[in-house]
């Protein structure tokens, strides 16, 4: 089973990173928790969701909303897709 995490701006849809299992995926949200800063929530909203792909549905297992995505959340997201193989 794979798991995904899709980086989703007001925008819509931008991109995704794949992981082997669930917990590679949970680990690299918990990593965008803990660095981001909550006190400066603007209107402005991102989304990172984990989902696990299964034979013919994607299924949502965890949601992160973030207020900004700055450069070390890129470089977070950027260091996991470079470690992670794609489908």
């Amino acid at each position: 089973m794979h798991s995904r995490i899709l980086y989703i701006a007001p925008s819509g849809p931008l991109c995704f990173i794949d992981y082997l299992t669930v917990a590679e995926g949970r680990a690299v949200l918990e990593k965008l928790r803990n660095t981001m800063d909550f006190s400066r929530f603007t209107q402005m909203v991102y989304e990172f969701r984990l989902v696990r792909m299964m034979k013919d549905k994607i299924v949502g297992i965890d949601r992160l909303m973030l207020p900004r995505f700055d450069r070390k959340l890129i470089e977070i997201f950027l260091d996991s897709c470079c470690r992670t193989p794609t489908l």
